[in-house]
């Protein structure tokens, strides 16, 4: 169940101009569909979480944020071809504060993780195996 949590660089510094967003890839390598069972965002999505990541395939979504409301939020995705284990990832990024950043996988499922998590606007890849 990595976690990681990493403050904001020095410089620049967040201002109401600021925005604050996940862009994310979810990368299928089981032989099976990745199918979402949850989503949620503290404001409307800007890419939505796609409903079905076929075997082999990679999914993107973008969850915004501004300065007064962080880019916050979770996935769910179910495993057809692992006994349905899961793979979930819950986001916060503030503009002021440290960035928290969590995925987890049940047991048949793992993920690596792809990218800077420093930052306001950050782009990662997960990469789902089992």
């Amino acid at each position: 169940m990595p976690e990681v949590t990493i403050d904001k660089p020095a410089q620049p510094k967040a201002s109401p101009d600021s925005t604050e967003s996940l862009a994310a890839t979810l990368v299928n390598q089981t032989q099976g569909d990745l199918v979402l069972v949850n989503s949620n965002t503290n404001e409307q999505w800007s890419i939505p979480p796609p409903n079905i990541i076929s075997a082999g395939q990679s999914g993107q979504f973008r969850s915004p944020g501004d300065f007064s409301n962080p880019a916050a939020g979770n996935v769910t995705y179910k495993a057809s071809a692992v006994n349905n284990a899961t793979f979930t990832l819950t986001w916060t990024i503030p503009s002021v504060g440290a960035n928290h950043i969590n995925w987890q996988t049940s047991p048949g499922l793992s993920a690596q993780e792809s990218g800077s998590m420093s930052g306001w606007n950050i782009s990662a890849s997960w990469f789902i195996s089992g």
